[in-house]
């Protein structure tokens, strides 16, 4: 007897049920991606690999340690990030003069960050994965420890566009132009979520705002 088996996007939630499909998901083709958000089959993990969650207990606010209340000046670029974050919550909240004020100090800050004369694809995926790798984690538990809900919730939507980014990034670094030719590249203008089609979703699949929300990267 053939068992069958299913398989989540760790993107968008979208499940493959080889069942129901009637393939095999190995028997997919390599550039087979998510019908829901464009995901790469890579994205995919098998159902019942997920591990169980752990029984959730009372949190608790740990004491900041000397260390940790070390004060440091912000970069260019996180401040950039910060400020670009805040307009977005302001515009959800209906303030468009405090949304415009922030997204005006994140342009100005955007200017004054120093690009790297030798930035290339190694050492951007080389960032990107040491911080799905550390910084996630790290944020995610003291989000954890603090009970807050709110940055809980940023952070899972950070982490799933950060992971399809790198997942673009790293095929765009095979395929070249040739992967955007003859299609649209779209952008979630509240979680970030990179979409490569045609027709975006309906429904950003990572913070669920309409695909109104979604806009097209204009080409230079």
């Amino acid at each position: 007897m053939i068992t069958m088996s299913k398989y989540v996007c760790q993107i968008c939630g979208y499940v493959y049920d080889e069942d129901t499909e009637k393939v095999k998901f190995d028997d997919l083709p390599a550039d087979w991606t998510c019908p829901l958000c464009g995901a790469p089959k890579d994205m995919f993990k098998k159902a019942e690999d997920k591990p169980a969650e752990p029984e959730k207990k009372p949190a608790s606010v740990k004491p900041i340690t000397e260390e940790q209340d070390e004060m440091r000046e912000l970069t260019d670029g996180e401040l950039a990030a910060v400020f670009s974050n805040l307009a977005r919550g302001c515009e959800k909240q209906y303030k468009a003069e405090e949304a415009k004020l922030y997204a005006e100090l994140a342009s100005y800050c955007t200017a004054k960050v120093n690009v790297p004369e030798n930035a290339d694809f190694a050492a951007l995926l080389g960032k990107i994965n040491e911080n799905l790798a550390d910084e996630f984690v790290t944020a995610k538990n003291d989000a954890e420890n603090g009970s807050d809900r709110g940055a809980k919730r940023v952070l899972t939507w950070s982490e799933k566009v950060t992971r399809i980014t790198a997942s673009i990034l790293s095929r765009y670094e095979k395929e070249g132009n040739s992967m955007i030719e003859n299609t649209k590249i779209w952008v979630c203008d509240i979680c970030g979520f990179i979409f490569i089609g045609d027709v975006p979703p309906a429904v950003c699949p990572i913070c669920k705002v309409p695909s109104f929300k979604i806009l097209e990267v204009a080409r230079v």
